[in-house]
């Protein structure tokens, strides 16, 4: 089952796996590079665990294949594409 959260203002994450989605939920991951110029540059290198994904914002992303991704950095929680991440083995 899936389960909407709304989550950063007006999004809406997914906080439970999904099916065909590149990592699941909880999987321990790295920022090995950043897409464009609004990303947190401070974030690349750093390990996080996923924590939802987003659909809705309107970023041109597919269900299920290419969500935006929420990463857990300690306090923090910042988005990335998944060609931005790689799981930690």
């Amino acid at each position: 089952m899936v389960s909407f959260v709304t989550h950063m203002g007006a999004s809406h994450g997914i906080y439970d796996d999904v099916e065909g989605a590149p990592f699941k939920v909880g999987a321990l991951v790295k920022v090995v590079s950043l897409s464009d110029e609004t990303a947190d540059d401070d974030l690349l290198g750093c390990q996080g665990s996923v924590v939802y994904f987003e659909y809705s914002c309107g970023c041109g992303q597919t269900l299920p294949t290419d969500p935006m991704i929420g990463v857990r950095f300690g306090d923090r929680t910042a988005e990335f594409w998944k060609e931005e991440l790689a799981k930690v083995s």
